[in-house]
């Protein structure tokens, strides 16, 4: 190769870094940033409301990011009292945009740390707000990254008509969301093989667990050839969940991951209701039916005016 072409092939290769760059960070209205926000901000107060128990019995292992911590701090309802507060407090500023970016962290501390406190104090443990935590950090991340433009268009008052959503923050949610549910999938891969989907332990679990009141669960007892189905399918649709990355994959994975997400809440008490939530908002089309209504709302008020 000679120095002229390999000059080429490195100011190619800056163009398309150049590309990718300006295509990752290019801002639309921010509607459905803030639609997200305010769901995160709800699904984070819900955990407000948890009663604080504590488990009988010594600390085994670890369980959280604060582990490190004594067992008399952790095990505190000072500690649980002041983790609900500087949560109410930052998602209360958060949602009115006052002391941007600080407020984002602060919510972001109070939450992980009241989840922390939660599972610290369990005999298990369970994913039903690690997805909210860690797409509350992306948006935390996102509004203080664009602080200064999201504080100046708020000041003069044109929050609304001001493109300061990046594409970024999407794809970082989807990216997450898809390996999220794949990590899912490799563990049962991993731990239990390809027999995981035998039938048997979903009929068993059905059994001592399910909602006795569900068709879901009926169905599930009755027929181990559907139950079998139904696991083959979970575990498929979990571990190619990171190719949802790929927009033309996007709506059909948010299809099946949501439509295993409405199965387990029907037939198990295991709460993942906001799972399911930001699974559809961010892998079914939500963004772009937002985007077509608020595009429609401005041609609509630019005739009528």
């Amino acid at each position: 190769m000679t120095a002229e072409t390999s000059g080429e092939a490195k100011s190619t290769s800056a163009a398309g870094e150049s590309a990718l760059v300006k295509w990752l960070g290019e801002q639309t209205l921010p509607h459905f940033g803030q639609l997200a926000t305010w769901l995160l901000l709800g699904a984070a107060l819900w955990l407000v409301r948890y009663p604080f128990e504590i488990a009988s019995g010594s600390r085994l292992a670890a369980a959280s990011l604060l582990s490190w911590l004594p067992a008399a701090v952790l095990a505190s309802p000072a500690s649980f009292w002041v983790a609900r507060g500087v949560l109410v407090a930052g998602a209360s500023l958060w949602v009115t945009r006052k002391f941007l970016p600080y407020s984002c962290w602060l919510t972001v501390i109070g939450f992980t740390t009241l989840w922390s406190l939660h599972v610290e104090n369990s005999w298990h443990t369970n994913h039903c707000f690690q997805m909210t935590n860690n797409l509350l950090f992306i948006q935390a991340l996102w509004e203080t990254l664009c602080a200064r433009e999201i504080r100046a268009a708020t000041a003069a008052g044109k929050y609304w008509q001001t493109p300061l959503y990046p594409r970024w923050v999407t794809l970082a949610a989807v990216a997450y969301i898809g390996i999220f549910h794949t990590a899912a999938g490799l563990s049962k891969l991993t731990f239990s093989g390809p027999g995981w989907a035998n039938g048997t332990s979903l009929q068993l679990w059905t059994h001592l667990w399910g909602r006795p009141w569900s068709p879901t669960t009926w169905l599930i007892l009755q027929s181990r050839t559907l139950t079998q189905f139904l696991q083959v399918v979970t575990l498929v649709v979990e571990t190619v969940g990171v190719l949802a990355v790929f927009p033309r994959l996007r709506t059909w994975i948010g299809l099946a991951t949501v439509g295993f997400y409405v199965g387990v809440l029907l037939t198990f008490d295991y709460g993942f209701q906001f799972n399911l939530l930001f699974t559809a908002l961010y892998l079914l089309p939500v963004e772009r039916w937002v985007e077509n209504h608020v595009r429609k709302r401005g041609a609509s008020e630019v005739t009528n005016a």
